[in-house]
């Protein structure tokens, strides 16, 4: 009996993952209200105030921001490598604002694999140094006292590093409804 709580909570585990996956492949794809927006948003892009902003977090970061000087889709921007063998990597697809969109999603795909790779590499050297702790000779009763402040501090580090968090900005995307 006591097994099913835990199995129950596994399967909303797994659940919310798939939701997750399936939400971060859905910003890979053009919306279904396309036919709604009929200027180019080429046009608009270069002329909005903001766009050197977007120019410059990405020049920060080494990045050299995608251009939006004509209404090509975003397969026509793709590196070859990434949609090599892809029939039709990003369907429906075909004019800058699309590709605006399916820029969004990758770069939002793009951070959190690497928010990822940051977090396992911290988890990691934080156990690393626990563990270096723990097999030191701790007789004296000073050094164990601050042993155990320092272990107890990278566990707050780890705990910190276990949370998920959530950062907001404008919807870009609509639906058809």
């Amino acid at each position: 009996m006591s097994d099913a709580p835990n199995r129950s909570a596994e399967y909303q585990r797994r659940y919310r993952e798939r939701q997750k996956a399936k939400r971060l492949d859905d910003l890979k794809k053009p919306e279904a209200s396309a036919d709604v927006f009929k200027s180019p948003f080429f046009e608009w892009a270069k002329d909005d105030a903001n766009y050197s902003d977007f120019e410059l977090y990405l020049a920060l970061a080494g990045i050299e921001a995608p251009r939006f000087d004509d209404d090509s889709g975003p397969t026509d921007h793709a590196l070859p490598h990434a949609i090599d063998g892809v029939d039709n990597p990003f369907p429906g697809a075909e004019n800058s604002l699309a590709r605006a969109e399916v820029v969004v999603g990758c770069l939002i795909d793009a951070a959190a694999t690497l928010a990822g790779i940051i977090n396992k590499f911290k988890d990691r050297e934080i156990s690393k140094q626990i563990a270096k702790i723990e097999e030191s000779d701790l007789s004296d009763p000073d050094e164990r006292k601050a042993a155990l402040q320092e272990i107890v501090r990278l566990n707050k580090l780890q705990d910190q590093l276990s949370k998920q968090i959530r950062w907001s900005f404008q919807q870009w995307r609509v639906t058809g409804a």
